[in-house]
């Protein structure tokens, strides 16, 4: 297949949504008769995703205007050069929204009460947008008012000169600019936020005056929901004078003055689907005695793929990365996934066995043969029980304590065959191993009779049943980090390493350490004590 062709070829058949995009897109975007494929999966998030979706109508009919009044103003073919060779600042502003959409959703499913959810949440969500998303296409705007009044000293660094100077009337970018609060805007930039109850105070400084303003947070999450709207539907905007001028990867491929997240942002759009978004490409140079080489890591992110897809994506995705990016055959390319009921997989392939796949002389089958030939790769299945990714992702154990210890950081290892925790605990008054012995034994008894729930990327041994291995670390006092968590003999704040197996066959070791330590068993405990205690 050509470079597109199989995404093309995938989004037709394996996903749906395209022909609502193509219906929805070539009608706001008047100028065009057809969507340039490659931006497919961002105008699918407009369309799909949680909060993209919201984008503001209004600002959106405001931003288009004025993006032709701006063109009208410098011409087509400045207005192209400037847009490409300061898009990265639409780049950073999407991938902030992107980021944001996510802590928004688990700010909707917090069960706290409004005050809690906006110190927790909304303050900081705002914060974030202010800098992140409404500052880079503040910068945007910035840069076209320079070409307009042939001013290339024209430039903010700060938001609020940023804002000052694209909000005074002649310029006429007041619509965008009051999207944010001033004064909330001067508040949080400066650390004077208080949320008490159902009130928020906003302390600011204006002419040398100490002010105040108050509202409630029902009204500062709507503000927070105005501006991620006012500035999802401006992007969109800009993407839409892409697709209508027909502006795709051909013209950013090879483009001396494109900053290199522009680059890389086109590099990942023209491998993502609607469902499966390419989320990362780096690459990095292996220069040592044994070899010389490039090796190139390429990640997806979306919806759970078998592992048939994941290959024919992977390695088609592979093969446009070594085209694209000239590999020469000596090097190297891995194909990650990561999705929320599977495994995190992954499979490295020989650019030498991508040339052959490239230029016909091998298939899709045979290239896959190659990497199952030299075991390179852990492709693990789809996750088929019917789980609650919410839950599995914050659910936790609670820390246990009494006069004797205090058990922390328990965490579910179970694996297919065995139920498997691990913990850290703290003595408070074993002074021998003697009393070490009694306090392990009741801490082990309370942990194997803990229920575990499960995960929603793979399948373990999970329920009410008791544990099968049980892994501690023992530690005098409290700490969370530094020389003081050590395991080894030099550390005298760690007592031992502590596992119960009822089987007694002691599976988990630690080859950098066990040597270190006094291994001493009885029964279905394993000690490896610190020789020092």
């Amino acid at each position: 297949m050509q470079q597109i062709d199989y995404i093309n070829w995938w989004e037709e058949t394996k996903e749906a949504g395209l022909s609502e995009i193509k219906i929805t897109f070539t009608k706001l975007f008047s100028k065009i008769a057809f969507l340039p494929s490659i931006y497919h999966s961002v105008l699918y998030k407009y369309l799909k995703n949680s909060q993209l979706k919201h984008w503001d109508k209004e600002i959106f009919a405001f931003s288009k205007v004025k993006i032709s009044k701006i063109e009208s103003q410098i011409g087509k073919e400045k207005m192209t050069s400037t847009l490409l060779s300061n898009f990265h600042q639409v780049v950073y502003a999407y991938q902030n929204l992107l980021d944001l959409e996510e802590r928004i959703v688990l700010m909707n499913r917090f069960k706290g009460n409004e005050e809690l959810k906006a110190k927790i949440f909304s303050i900081n969500i705002y914060n974030d947008l202010l800098n992140g998303a409404f500052s880079n296409i503040l910068k945007l705007y910035m840069e076209f008012q320079g070409v307009i009044e042939d001013n290339d000293k024209l430039f903010q660094k700060n938001l609020t000169p940023l804002v000052e100077c694209l909000a005074k009337p002649e310029r006429g970018y007041q619509t965008i600019t009051d999207l944010a609060d001033a004064n909330i805007r001067n508040a949080i930039s400066h650390g004077g936020v208080t949320a008490d109850k159902t009130d928020m105070i906003f302390s600011y400084r204006k002419d040398g005056k100490h002010l105040q303003q108050k509202t409630t947070v029902y009204e500062f999450k709507d503000s927070m929901f105005q501006l991620y709207d006012g500035v999802s539907a401006v992007i969109l905007a800009w993407f839409g004078y892409l697709c209508e001028e027909d502006i795709s990867y051909d013209e950013v491929y090879d483009n001396k003055s494109i900053h290199e997240d522009t680059l890389f942002f086109f590099e990942r759009l023209s491998m993502s689907t609607l469902l499966t978004t390419c989320d990362k490409v780096w690459q990095i140079e292996i220069n040592n005695q044994e070899e010389k080489r490039k090796h190139v890591n390429i990640e997806f992110t979306g919806t759970d793929l078998d592992i048939d897809s994941r290959v024919f994506l992977g390695l088609y995705s592979a093969e446009s990365v070594f085209r694209l990016r000239k590999l020469s055959l000596e090097d190297t390319i891995m194909v990650s996934f990561h999705s929320p009921k599977i495994v995190n997989s992954f499979f490295t392939i020989d650019c030498s066995v991508i040339s052959e796949l490239s230029n016909g002389t091998i298939d899709l089958s045979g290239a896959w043969q190659h990497v199952v030939n030299i075991n390179g790769m852990l492709m693990f299945p789809v996750n088929d029980e019917d789980r609650n990714e919410f839950e599995d992702s914050f659910r936790y154990y609670p820390d246990m304590e009494n006069e004797d210890f205090y058990i922390t950081e328990i965490e579910d290892i179970s694996n297919d065959y065995q139920k498997r925790f691990k913990a850290v605990a703290y003595l408070k008054r074993a002074k021998r191993k003697n009393h070490v012995k009694d306090t392990v034994n009741e801490i082990v008894d309370k942990l194997r009779k803990l229920e575990n729930y499960g995960f929603s990327s793979h399948k373990v041994k999970h329920g009410k049943m008791e544990a099968d291995i049980i892994y501690l670390v023992l530690y005098k006092k409290e700490v969370r980090r530094g020389k003081d968590r050590a395991l080894f003999p030099s550390n005298s704040n760690f007592i031992a390493q502590i596992q119960y197996d009822v089987d007694m066959k002691f599976p988990i070791n630690n080859k950098f350490i066990d040597s270190h330590l006094k291994k001493r068993r009885e029964k279905a405990i394993e000690y490896n004590w610190n020789p020092n205690f």
